[in-house]
């Protein structure tokens, strides 16, 4: 009958219900078992019951067991992503593949590459990764490639919206 008043107590939103509950969330999120049993409605059940399946002093609680734990796994990730661990140390810096002759090139002439060598690059490139031979997307299907490359050179592009 404990559980159930309680959480009636919660759902009607009495002031200070939540409180409890949310000390023993953070008991049970630190694997502090003698806060957790403290703060359970019948420590004595709890810790009788918790001992009988696991060690006094486990890393996990008995409800998912230890692969499937959900507080363990949480804390092993924050303890790899600090760092600080040792066992979950990098081993060593990882390095990369230097850069083949053509990219040096490639970052040499760059800022002064003409436009026409910045399309071979990327159709180049666009061939290699898909496979097709088609066009530019960035180029019309609107204007014939011949009429818009005398369009460019020319550099009289007409005005589409002109103001009176």
């Amino acid at each position: 009958y404990k559980i159930a008043a309680h959480a009636a107590d919660v759902a009607l939103g009495i002031p200070g219900t939540r409180d409890r509950d949310d000390d023993l969330t953070e008991a049970r999120a630190a694997l502090n078992w003698e806060k957790h049993f403290e703060l359970s409605f019948d420590p004595d059940t709890a810790r009788a019951l918790h001992d009988e399946d696991l060690d006094v002093d486990t890393d996990f609680c008995a409800m998912c067991g230890h692969d499937w734990c959900s507080v363990r796994i949480s804390k092993e990730i924050q303890e790899f992503m600090s760092g600080k661990s040792e066992d979950y140390a990098w081993d060593k810096a990882k390095k990369s593949l230097p850069l083949t002759a053509e990219q040096q090139e490639i970052l040499e002439k760059r800022g002064v590459l003409s436009p026409d060598e910045i399309h071979k690059l990327a159709s180049k490139v666009k061939k290699e990764m898909t496979g097709e031979q088609d066009k530019a997307s960035c180029h019309s299907d609107y204007v014939a490639p011949d009429e818009a490359q005398q369009m460019q050179t020319s550099k009289q592009l007409p005005v589409l919206n002109e103001r009176p």
